[in-house]
């Protein structure tokens, strides 16, 4: 059966540009919507895809380094800038969030805001794992693969994505050390039905942004993904407020 797999997403419109990072399992489809509505309001908007992800094998994430992802995330910085854009903000859902704000205490001039949307910055209870668990089970349903290869399939899945999602807590874990250099505002979103993650830890995360301006906004009736909740159209007005609020420079 033929599907069709996400794709990155680039809008050129106005000169200030943002890009969106996606989940851990996701695609460029968890921010598409933020994507349409931004560009509606003249940004630029760039969302792309993480190594390894949108394809029809869950283990083409798993062969990845968490470090790639970071590159991947250095690269769509790069792209915009080599594209002439002088400033940008870089965002992220959960997983895509830990990499914008290691983005962000790279101490980029071009990066004069961003932030993140449900990311376990600071160590937190998680179920990531059930969750990547049941993200590959759901895919390779599609494949046309025997219950015994499935099962011997599954089992590896299980054991290599435990010992990747060590490697994003130990990535993230890195970031959050480095939040508190963090010198341009910051915007974090944390839903209170967040089935991923402990909502709480957004306020660690808070905390460590003493030094600089941030915004935190609460959507109490979202899951985990904010970007496609019931408090949608309230989220994407909030980032939109927030980046109209940054300091572009316009000449």
């Amino acid at each position: 059966m033929q599907m069709n797999l996400p794709k990155p997403f680039l809008e050129e419109h106005g000169k200030r540009a943002v890009i969106l990072l996606h989940a851990y399992s996701g695609s460029p489809n968890d921010v598409h919507m933020l994507c349409r509505f931004l560009e509606k309001a003249n940004y630029t908007v760039y969302a792309p895809t993480f190594s390894g992800h949108a394809t029809m094998d869950p283990q083409d994430i798993l062969d990845q380094e968490v470090d790639t992802w970071f590159q991947d995330t250095q690269a769509a910085i790069d792209r915009l800038k080599n594209k002439g854009y002088k400033q940008l903000a870089v965002f992220g859902l959960s997983m895509g969030g830990i990499m914008s704000m290691g983005a962000l205490t790279q101490k980029d001039s071009a990066i004069i805001g961003g932030g993140s949307f449900c990311s376990p910055i600071f160590q937190t209870k998680t179920n990531v794992p059930e969750n990547f668990y049941q993200y590959a089970e759901k895919v390779l349903s599609y494949a046309d693969v025997s219950k015994e290869k499935l099962k011997k399939k599954m089992a590896s899945i299980e054991v290599e994505s435990k010992k990747q999602l060590y490697e994003i807590e130990h990535f993230a874990e890195n970031v959050s050390k480095r939040v508190s250099t963090i010198n341009v505002p910051v915007f974090l979103a944390q839903s209170g039905k967040d089935q991923m993650i402990e909502p709480s830890t957004v306020f660690k995360t808070a905390r460590a942004l003493a030094q600089t301006k941030f915004t935190l906004q609460w959507y109490p009736e979202s899951g985990h993904v904010v970007t496609v909740g019931p408090e949608r159209k309230q989220f994407e007005k909030d980032v939109l407020a927030y980046l109209e609020s940054l300091s572009w420079n316009e000449e």
